[in-house]
Parts: C-alpha cells; sequence; structure tokens
C-alpha cells in the first residue's frame, strides 16, 4: 500500500512535468553491431500497397457484394484458382476463367476478375512505399541483407509482376516461380538458403497473421504489417539501428564522414599487427559530428571506433573503465586503444570489439514472447546488481572519485546546467529546484555506478536471456547506487507520449511480460539485502524529470540560438 501511495504522488508530479514542450529525444548512437544479418519482406501491403482494400473499392464500384473476393481466396483449399494461380500452376487467363466464375457463384452475379487484374497491377500498386524503401536502404547501408518474399503470379505477358527495383534485394523469391506459397514453410526455408542466414538471423515482415505465425515457427524473428510507421519502429528497435534519414552518397551510407583510410589503415595494421593484404571496411554508424561512431572490418575482426573532436572526462572514463573492468565479474567490451595522436584522424578516438548480440530500443521489446521479455528484464537487474556489488579495490579503481553528499552535488550541477540554458520561466521546473535540496536522501551508498544503466545500452546474448557487455561508460564513477536503479526504471512509470523519454507504461506490462516496477524494485532490494526498501523512489524519480527537462532546455536554446544566427 505504501508503495502504491508512492507511485500516485510520482504520477501526480509526472504530470505537471509533461506541460514541458520540449524537442523529442536525438536517435542514440547504437554502440554494438546486431546479429541479425538479413531483413525479408513481403510485398503486398509491406512494399506495395495491399490488394486488400482495391478489392474492397473493386467490389464496391462493381456492385460485387462486399467480402466475396476474400471468400473465394479462402475457399477451396490449396486447389483454389487463387492458390494455383499464385503457385504458378495456371496462367493470367486461366486464372481470370476459373477464378471468375468461382467469385461469380459466391456474389450470385457475374464478377469481371479480368477487371481486378488490371488494377491489380496498375496505378498505386506499382508505386513502392517510400517509408520502407527508406527502411530497405538504411538497413543495406549498415550491410544486412534484403529479400523479397512474396506470393506472386505471373501477368498475361509472362513475367511477374515485380514493381520494385530488383537492385535493393540480395534475393528475390517469388510463390509463381517455386511452386510454392506462403505459408508452406518450405518456401521460408528456401529464401533462408539463397540468403546464406539461418532462421535465428533473420527478420520477416509481411500484412497476414498466417504467414507471420509460419515464419515464427521456423524461429525466425516477426513482425505482422498493419501502419507502416510503427512497423518500422518496430523493425528499428529489433535491429538496434535507425531506419529513416538515409541520404544517397557515394559510399551509400546514411550521414556519411569520411575517414582518412589510409592513416586509419596504417594505424589498425600497427596496433592489431595485421599484415598488408587485410583490407579495411568501415560503415558510420552515428550522425554526429562531435562524436561519431564507426564500424570496422579488418583481419576478421569487427571494431567499434568513436571519434571526438576533443579528448573528453567522458572519454577517459570510459577507456579507464573498460580497461578495469575486463576479466571482471561485468560483461564489457575489450577496450584496444585511446588514441589522442592527431596525426592519425585528426582527433582523439576509441577502438574496442564490437559485441555481437541483440540490442533493442523500444523497452516493449518487439517481436518476443512474455517469458523471453521477462527474462531480459530480470538479466538487465541481474547485471545492475553485478555493477553496485563490485569490490572496485579488486579491479584498481579504489581512488575512482568518491563524493561526499554525491546526490546533493548532482542536484546542485543539474540546477546550474538548467540555469545556463533557461529560456522563459517554467513554474513546474521552479518548484523541482526548490523541492530536491529539501529532500535530499538521509542515507546514501556509495558504489560503483555506470551512470546511464538502461536498456538501449546494453547487449544481450543472442539466443539466450543473458547480457554479454555493458556500454557507454562514460558517466560512470562512485556514486549512489539508487541512481542507476530509479533511471532504468525511467520507462516504466512514463507513457508513450511523454515529451520528455517514450514510455511504456501505458502498454500494458503485465500482457507484454514485462515485469512492472514493484517487481523490479523488490528483485533489486532482495538480491542487495535492502531490507528498508527504497524509502526515498520518489526524489530519485523527481530528480531524473528534472535532469530530463534540464538537458532539453539545453538543446532547446541551442536550437533557438542556432536559428537566430
Amino acid at each position: 500500500m505504501m508503495l502504491m501511495k508512492k507511485m500516485r504522488t510520482a504520477a501526480r508530479l509526472r504530470s505537471q512535468l509533461w506541460s514541458l514542450k520540449m524537442p523529442s529525444l536525438c536517435h542514440r548512437s547504437f554502440a554494438a553491431i546486431s546479429t541479425y544479418k538479413a531483413v525479408i519482406f513481403d510485398m503486398y501491403g509491406v512494399l506495395i500497397p495491399s490488394p486488400v482494400k482495391l478489392a474492397t473499392v473493386f467490389e464496391q464500384q462493381n456492385s460485387v457484394p462486399l467480402g466475396t473476393l476474400g471468400r473465394a481466396i479462402r475457399t477451396g483449399g490449396e486447389l483454389n484458382a487463387w492458390k494455383r494461380f499464385m503457385r504458378g500452376e495456371i496462367g493470367a487467363e486461366e486464372f481470370v476463367e476459373a477464378f471468375g466464375r468461382q467469385c461469380s457463384e459466391i456474389a450470385g452475379c457475374p464478377v469481371p476478375i479480368g477487371s481486378f487484374l488490371s488494377d491489380l497491377t496498375s496505378g498505386p500498386m506499382t508505386r513502392p512505399l517510400p517509408v520502407m524503401m527508406k527502411a530497405i536502404l538504411c538497413a543495406r547501408s549498415r550491410g544486412l541483407k534484403t529479400a523479397v518474399l512474396s506470393n506472386n503470379f505471373f501477368q498475361l505477358n509472362g513475367d511477374p509482376f515485380l514493381p520494385l527495383d530488383h537492385s535493393l534485394f540480395d534475393v528475390i523469391v517469388e510463390s509463381c516461380r517455386e511452386g510454392l506459397s506462403k505459408p508452406d514453410p518450405r518456401i521460408y526455408h528456401l529464401c533462408l538458403n539463397r540468403l546464406g542466414v539461418s532462421a535465428h538471423e533473420a527478420v520477416f515482415l509481411d500484412d497476414l497473421e498466417l504467414n507471420v505465425k509460419a515464419a515464427v515457427q521456423l524461429g525466425m524473428h516477426a513482425i505482422k504489417v498493419g501502419d507502416l510507421a510503427v512497423s518500422v519502429k518496430e523493425l528499428e528497435g529489433m535491429l538496434g539501428i535507425p531506419l529513416s534519414g538515409f541520404v544517397p552518397g557515394p559510399d551509400s551510407a546514411p550521414w556519411a564522414t569520411k575517414l582518412p583510410m589510409d592513416r586509419l589503415t596504417q594505424y589498425l595494421r600497427k596496433a592489431l599487427h595485421l599484415s598488408d593484404e587485410d583490407p579495411v571496411a568501415v560503415q558510420q554508424l552515428s550522425p554526429s559530428q562531435s562524436n561519431s561512431l564507426y564500424h570496422l572490418t579488418t583481419g576478421g575482426r569487427h571494431l567499434l571506433l568513436r571519434k571526438q573532436q576533443k579528448t573528453s572526462r567522458a572519454m577517459e572514463t570510459e577507456y579507464r573503465m573498460l580497461k578495469s573492468l575486463n576479466g571482471s565479474s561485468i560483461p564489457v567490451p575489450e577496450i584496444i586503444d585511446l588514441c589522442e595522436d592527431p596525426s592519425v584522424l585528426g582527433a582523439p578516438f576509441l577502438l574496442m570489439e564490437v559485441c555481437l548480440g541483440r540490442m533493442f530500443s523500444d523497452h516493449s521489446l518487439p517481436g518476443l514472447t512474455p517469458g523471453d521479455r521477462r527474462a531480459l528484464y530480470q538479466a538487465m537487474q541481474h547485471t545492475l546488481c553485478q555493477i553496485h556489488c563490485l569490490d572496485t579495490r579488486v579491479v584498481g579503481l579504489e581512488d575512482y572519485d568518491e563524493p561526499v553528499d554525491y546526490m546533493g552535488l548532482q542536484v546542485r550541477w543539474w540546477t546550474q546546467q538548467y540555469r545556463d540554458s533557461e529560456t522563459p520561466p517554467i513554474p513546474a521546473m521552479e518548484r523541482l529546484i526548490q523541492w530536491l535540496p529539501l529532500h535530499l536522501p538521509k542515507h546514501q551508498r556509495t558504489t560503483l555506478i555506470h551512470g546511464s544503466f538502461r536498456l538501449e545500452n546494453l547487449v544481450f546474448h543472442a539466443e539466450k536471456p543473458e547480457v554479454v557487455a555493458v556500454m557507454d561508460w562514460g558517466r560512470s564513477r562512485l556514486g549512489d547506487p539508487l541512481i542507476d536503479l530509479t533511471f532504468s526504471c525511467m520507462g516504466h512509470c512514463l507513457p508513450q507520449d511523454n515529451p520528455l523519454l517514450t514510455g511504456i507504461s501505458d502498454r500494458g506490462l503485465v500482457q507484454l511480460g514485462i515485469p512492472t516496477v514493484e517487481e523490479v524494485m523488490g528483485q533489486y532490494c532482495s538480491s542487495m539485502g535492502l531490507e528498508e526498501g527504497i524509502p526515498d523512489w520518489n526524489f530519485y524519480m523527481a530528480f531524473h524529470l528534472f535532469c530530463l527537462a534540464a538537458s532539453h532546455q539545453g538543446e532547446s536554446k541551442s536550437t533557438i540560438a542556432g536559428t537566430r544566427t
């Protein structure tokens, strides 16, 4: 009861902050490479408009009872005219006669199927959907294979109907050419084999539930496409990469910033002891000019390079942390070097090994079962407890900045950040500035803290509910561990439309299998031996919301200043 009372109080506090109309968060830089290797697209209803809507319009215009074509497609089993047409067993002329007769019997009146087939291969049906085309370009620019797996047919001229740029796909599998159609598992296997990937390495998109279920049963991760923008967002969450904003260029990579390849190759050969024959391939992963992220492949190794305009405290902190934690109980990527020699890339950079695994940017974990979601969130909390239980003396961090009154320092620092970027006064912020110092936790433990512990900064095992790497250690220090715990729960307490941070509180956590805030707190307190629970929960939540608002205020002021100059 006490916890629920605190949660309701926190909710009232959050509602005051939702009135702050700030810009949305920028897309984060992805710090690991997903284990997905291919994306497979259905054509109708995914890459081009759905024929279902076309059928409805056709029936209305020709005074055919609504649903006639759908009934004809669903009746007669595998030997009906529609399915035989899709498998290439009959041509267009025979299909028009047989399917027209079937539809006319259902409707009780003549149905001009020849006209419907003409509509199916003309007009809007010939124009690929832009949002999906952009997603394909972005996916391919990151090295992912793409394929079309379509129940398709031969036209009157003998060619399949495929109004797509074939160069955008590594593999095109059409039912009429193969004599197989979805949801027959054999055609899925055929597509996977031609791509050279296993089922768990592919994501499949289709607008029909039965085709999606068939893919899932084979071990693929699948998305049922309805709203295109929502489906692209879900795919983005699965792949861990942005799927919009593609800008064509000579290297076909979005936001590409050229690196001096000769100098970089020379440096890598010396640092990694490569031979002169080992080529170096580069893909840029983030658009930021001040903090650019690149994926390198050379000598059979996958590397991550983060370049900044100047050596920052965060870069030095991350380098020291990864060096110290390597080999400890905390999973981190292997750090290779912090290069501060400007003659290499013109700016300092970190070089580390890529951690292969799954990364998620959508906290609802689309495409997973409720059981899998719960297991991943439990693994996340287990890893957080490992960080907070670490003996810093064992890993050589005993001299790591240990603050006095950590939360007091944080409140004062963020208040100053807000003041420095303040525009017109915001009453809710002014009340928080007065409230926070008066409600500082009386008892603060000190442990190693990550500083930005959230789902997006974790790499999970490709198949098991296990964290294989914790990324982004630039904000780590010794401090109050509850700052990590409460930050990791922020999404649980905010709705999807929150202007500060997209949440999942209104997504139905129990149905999704995602632990509630109470369960997360219970697991953490049990693992860490906190018998008293977390009495200052409201303070930490208010503090995090204050930080988010102050950060957005800074972005807003920078935008305004940039507009005026």
